[in-house]
């Protein structure tokens, strides 16, 4: 990764920020799916500026670096996850397994809708400056914590190392869904997707043999 600078200094100017919302997101879409193809240090900005219909350069209107380019996609991408888990969070289910349920579907749901978002932070997190992604890391825990208090509230015999270890096992499964392509249809694999994480988490936990 370059060397760090100072977050202020690497932003572009506040006129170049009040760019069109319409070409900006044609920009963070084509940069999330080359830098999910690709990799970050071998797509440039003339290939994003060429798959998003503008001159390399002129993504500089929008944007001071080709890292900002990376952490604004990504901030965009989590904004929307955290907005879908938002609203997930807010139904009052009739059971706890409802619950677990409709958190399961709700993630699945919003990931796959933000695939090359999910694989790009993924893949590329090494890139990312610190500052920028501890935020990040820590809505990571904050969410794992939710599905740990889901879970033991309908497997309350497991210990809590048991279910921080199944949660993760299922995140998981789920974001590398993000990282290799597929061709079935996104709401069928929304279901599949659910269906597999609901089975993989109420799965009995081995006793170690004495």
């Amino acid at each position: 990764m370059p060397p760090s600078t100072p977050r202020a200094a690497r932003r572009a100017p506040e006129a170049a920020k009040r760019g069109r919302p319409s070409r900006r997101a044609e920009i963070f879409a084509s940069a999330l799916h080359l830098f999910r193809e690709r990799g970050f240090h071998a797509t440039s900005i003339n290939d994003i500026g060429g798959a998003a219909g503008v001159a390399g350069t002129a993504i500089y209107s929008h944007f001071a670096t080709k890292q900002e380019v990376l952490e604004e996609a990504i901030r965009e991408g989590a904004g929307r996850i955290a907005s879908g888990m938002k609203a997930a969070l807010a139904d009052d289910p009739q059971s706890p397994e409802a619950a677990l349920e409709g958190l399961v579907r709700a993630y699945t749901r919003v990931v796959l809708e933000n695939a090359d978002m999910n694989a790009c932070y993924v893949l590329e997190s090494r890139n990312l400056d610190s500052e920028f992604a501890q935020p990040l890391k820590r809505k990571e825990r904050t969410l794992r914590e939710t599905w740990c208090r889901r879970l033991l509230a309908v497997r309350p015999e497991l210990s809590r190392d048991e279910a921080q270890t199944l949660v993760q096992m299922a995140i998981f499964s789920i974001v590398a869904l993000c990282v290799h392509r597929n061709r079935i249809e996104r709401a069928a694999l929304v279901e599949l997707a659910t269906s597999f994480v609901l089975g993989a988490l109420y799965s009995p936990v081995p006793t170690p043999e004495p």
